[in-house]
């Protein structure tokens, strides 16, 4: 499972995933893209339905899966953006204006975007009971 994907300013990408770093000279978009891809969607078209559908105007979360989720901390159109798995996250703690932030592959992480982050985890929730409701319909 992905814990998080980093994009530096010398434009290569960290993905942390499991118990390991795997540094790619590839964009974050590309990433989404071949996530996406098995969906038949790709990542402008997730970012404006998601936007549409819950009416955000930026920071948008992506969704790919029922286990990947992705918290926007700093978006892939800027340098030194990052991505947060949201199913990824087993915990965080808030501790003056950052958050300590535990991820399931048992390793932490110090973050000072805090209220961006509660900010994304609202929205990630929002997203989450939608596709479940989504999933009871389709029951029917």
């Amino acid at each position: 499972m992905i814990n998080y994907i980093k994009k530096t300013s010398d434009y290569k990408l960290y993905i942390s995933e499991d118990n390991s770093v795997i540094i790619k000279d590839n964009t974050i978009q590309y990433v989404f893209n071949f996530l996406l891809k098995n969906y038949l969607t790709n990542l402008s078209s997730r970012e404006t339905i998601t936007k549409r559908q819950f009416k955000y105007k930026s920071k948008v979360p992506i969704y790919v899966d029922q286990e990947n989720l992705y918290i926007c901390v700093k978006s892939y159109r800027l340098e030194n953006s990052f991505y947060i798995n949201y199913h990824s996250i087993i915990s965080y703690e808030i501790i003056n204006n950052y958050v300590i932030i535990n991820f399931r592959s048992n390793h932490s992480m110090k973050m000072h975007s805090k209220y961006t982050f509660l900010n994304q985890i609202e929205k990630c929730i929002e997203i989450i009971k939608y596709t479940e409701k989504m999933k009871l319909f389709s029951l029917c």
